[in-house]
Parts: structure tokens; C-alpha cells; sequence
């Protein structure tokens, strides 16, 4: 009984320690298992047998591949051959500038895997090479050119149209604000319009060739030229300025005598730069537009009547209102004096040994010649006087030492006659200057900004 016991007992304790036997049993064989395992050195080298030089050969054949083939496509580095040895890449050949040569180094140095650049490339100095791409270029125009022939012909066209369209214009006498006395005004505006046309029709060619680019790069080269010019040519600049200003003004016309600054003369033309006058003595005198504009300026002909004077000095004795009537009467005899305005006769200063008096009076500058009635008035007027017995007394002091000639000297002035003839002298206007200038007109080939447009009177 107890046998069979303990062979139960027996049974029961290997029915409970099975399991766990063979889980350590089952747990022994995975670590042999996992320590039969290679390491992984020894895994990767089973894997790839090649030695590492190889592996070092086969990545630099792909950095001088990769790179040969990004020169090959670039024209400017044709000429380049690539060589790479443990990354170090070596560049050799030549290149037309050194920005060419920079630019390859600049290339081969980002590709991964260089250690180093190498640069040999050489700049040539072949003629041929260095001519190559400008011919290149040229054939590639030409051939742009032939492809876009039709086009240019139409464009060309529009420009001519333009161009003939802003002539007919330009002759044209114009709509009612072109009808002007001023022709450099009329022929500004003229101009501007034809301008403006043949602007119109090379932007419209431009635009049809698809080069609008070009018109700013015009634009903006021609302003900064014209900025360069005009700090470097400021004089004649401002010349030119000051002469379209006055031909738009026009403060003088031709003919008119002028004083500007201390030259005194008549107008012979207003040139785009300058102002020609002759003086009265028959020289030229060629004065700046700017000195004219900027100069205060007096244009005698500019009114019709002109005032001329003189003075004389009288005796401190002398009947200063008979001196009066006598100047007053004798200028009013005289030829070309006009009687509205009437001639005067001033007092202006009382000196030790004379009392100076300003005898004036006025003409009409178109028929009469200053200078040659102020001369006859002046003789005139001292005949007069004389004959009035007024005196002309030197400066200075008379001693009187005889009674009688004291008598003589204050004796009563003997009177005008009322019906005294008028005087007539030749005081019409000299013509000499003008033919001068008339003759100068006819041979010269020199801009005139003062002509006065056909059918307009002067």
C-alpha cells in the first residue's frame, strides 16, 4: 500500500517539473543557436568580396564621368578634360577668359566625394579660338535674321510710313495753333510731331520683332549720356537753352538796335547758340545766348518814337526863359521833330561860372536817324542861342575891367523873327548799317531762330 504510494507521489512530481524541463531545454539550443551566429565584420565581408581600392576606382570613374559630361554641354568648357584619382580631381585643357577657368573649379569642387581641385586649365591665346564664339554668335544672328526676314520687311515699312507720314506733317501749315508769327515756335511744334511719329513707328517695328527690351536699354543709355554731356558741356548747354527761350520770346526782331551788358549794335540773327549783332560802326559781334538772357537788355526799336538831349551851359547873366523860348522854337523848326511830344528845354544845374541847361525832344526813330537830327539840333540850337545873344562861357571866372564892355556884354538879347523858315536838313534814316546786314543774310548759311514764317509780315 505504501509502495504504490510513493509510486504515485513519484509520478506526480514528474508530471509537475516537466514543463519546466523542457522550456531550459528548448531555451539551450536558441543561445547555441545565436552563438553559432558569424560577427558582422565578418558578415559584410562575406557580402561584398571587393577590396576597398576598388570600391575607391569605381567612385572616381563617377566623379570624372559626372563631370566630363557637365563640360561637354558647356561651350565655354569643351576644351576641359576631367582626371580623378582618390578625389582628387584634375583639371586640364584651356579656356577662352578666366572666368571660364574659375567657373570649372567652382563646378568640380560641389560634386560630392572631391577632396580636392586641381586647377591646370590654361587661358588660350589661339586667334582662331579666341574669334570662334564671336563667329558663332554672328551665324546664329544671321540665321535668326533670314528666319525673321519677313518680319524685319514690315517693320521697316512701318518706320518708312512713320517717317513719310511725319514729313507730310512737318509741311503741313498746321491746324489754327500752328498759325503763329514766331517760326521757331511753329517750327518747334512741327518738329515735336514728327518726332513723336517716328517714335510711334519704331516702337510698333520693335514691338512686331519682339525687341521692346531694347528700347529701354536705348532709353536708359541715352539718359545717362545725355547727363555725362551736359556736366561736361554745361556752356553750351545752357547756350542752346537760353537761345530756344529767346527764339519763343523773341524780345528783339531783326534789325532792332540793342544794348546788352556794353554792346550796343542792331540785330543780325539769333543762331541756336549765339546772337549776332552789328555795331554801329560795322563790326560783328558775336554774343552767348546766355550772356543776353541772363544781361538786362534795352531794344531801342522796340517803340517807334525815341527821345533825344543835350545840354549847354549859359552865362550866369543870361535870360535863362528867352534861352527857353529860343530852344523850344529853333528845335520845333527842325525836321523830323515831332510837336506831340513837344521839345524841352531844362534847367538842370547852376555852377559857379554857367548854368548848365538839357534841351530834348522826340522823333520817330522809323523815318528819322537819331544820330544825325541830335547833330543838326545841336548846331542849330547853338547857332540860335548865339544869335540871340545868349553866351556859352567857358568855365572859369571874367574879370571886367572896362566899364563899357560890361554894357556890351548885358546888352538885350536880340528877338527870334516869328516867321523864321524851318530848318530843313537831310535827318532821314540812315539805310547803311542795314545793307550791311541785308548783304551779310544773303551769304551766310547760318540758322536764323528770328525768320519770320512765309506771308507774315516782319
Amino acid at each position: 500500500m505504501r509502495s504504490s504510494n510513493g509510486i504515485r507521489l513519484l509520478l506526480c512530481v514528474t508530471f509537475l517539473t516537466a514543463p519546466a524541463l523542457s522550456a531550459q531545454s528548448a531555451q539551450q539550443p536558441a543561445a547555441v543557436v545565436e552563438s553559432a551566429q558569424p560577427p558582422p565584420a565578418v558578415a559584410e565581408s562575406a557580402q561584398s568580396p571587393e577590396p576597398v581600392s576598388v570600391q575607391r576606382a569605381a567612385r572616381d570613374e563617377d566623379i570624372r564621368s559626372e563631370l566630363q559630361a557637365v563640360f561637354d554641354r558647356v561651350p565655354s568648357l569643351i576644351r576641359i578634360n576631367v582626371q580623378v584619382n582618390a578625389g582628387v580631381v584634375r583639371l586640364v585643357g584651356t579656356v577662352l577668359d578666366a572666368e571660364s577657368r574659375e567657373k570649372a573649379e567652382q563646378l568640380a569642387s560641389e560634386i560630392e566625394g572631391v577632396v580636392y581641385v586641381e586647377n591646370r586649365i590654361r587661358e588660350s591665346t589661339s586667334l582662331d579660338e579666341q574669334l570662334q564664339p564671336t563667329w558663332t554668335r554672328l551665324q546664329n544672328l544671321g540665321y535668326g535674321i533670314i528666319a525673321k526676314l519677313p518680319l524685319l520687311v514690315v517693320a521697316v515699312l512701318i518706320v518708312v510710313a512713320a517717317g513719310l507720314l511725319g514729313r507730310l506733317l512737318a509741311r503741313w501749315s498746321g491746324p489754327a495753333f500752328l498759325d503763329t508769327r514766331n517760326p521757331f515756335l511753329q517750327n518747334l511744334i512741327r518738329r515735336a510731331l514728327q518726332a513723336l511719329l517716328l517714335l510711334l513707328g519704331f516702337v510698333l517695328a520693335l514691338d512686331l520683332l519682339d525687341a521692346t527690351a531694347l528700347v529701354g536699354a536705348v532709353v536708359g543709355t541715352a539718359g545717362l549720356a545725355g547727363l555725362a554731356l551736359g556736366f561736361a558741356f554745361k556752356d553750351i548747354v545752357e547756350n542752346y537753352l537760353a537761345g530756344t527761350i529767346l527764339a519763343l520770346r523773341q524780345p528783339f526782331s531783326k534789325n532792332d538796335e540793342i544794348l546788352v551788358d556794353k554792346f550796343h549794335g542792331r540785330v543780325v540773327r539769333l543762331t541756336p547758340r549765339e546772337t549776332i549783332l552789328m555795331t554801329l560802326d560795322g563790326n560783328h559781334v558775336r554774343l552767348p545766348n546766355a550772356l543776353i538772357f541772363r544781361s538786362p537788355m534795352i531794344n531801342y526799336s522796340r517803340n517807334p518814337l525815341r527821345q533825344f538831349l543835350f545840354t549847354a551851359g549859359l552865362g550866369p547873366n543870361d535870360d535863362l526863359a528867352h534861352a527857353r523860348e529860343v530852344g523850344i522854337s529853333t528845335l520845333q523848326r527842325l525836321t523830323g521833330v515831332l510837336r506831340d511830344p513837344a521839345p524841352q528845354v531844362l534847367v538842370l544845374e547852376l555852377g559857379d561860372s554857367s548854368v548848365t541847361v538839357q534841351f530834348s525832344a522826340w522823333i520817330d526813330q522809323r523815318e528819322t536817324e537819331m544820330l544825325r537830327i541830335r547833330s543838326e539840333a545841336i548846331r542849330i540850337v547853338k547857332q540860335a542861342l548865339e544869335s540871340a545873344g545868349l553866351t556859352m562861357p567857358s568855365p572859369g571866372y571874367v574879370v571886367q575891367l572896362e566899364q563899357a564892355g560890361a554894357e556890351a556884354i548885358n546888352s538885350p538879347p536880340s528877338p527870334v523873327p516869328a516867321g523864321a523858315e524851318t530848318v530843313q536838313v537831310d535827318v532821314s534814316k540812315d539805310q547803311t548799317v542795314e545793307k550791311q546786314i541785308d548783304a551779310d543774310r544773303s551769304t551766310s548759311d547760318e540758322d536764323d531762330l528770328l525768320d519770320v514764317a512765309p506771308g507774315k509780315p516782319k
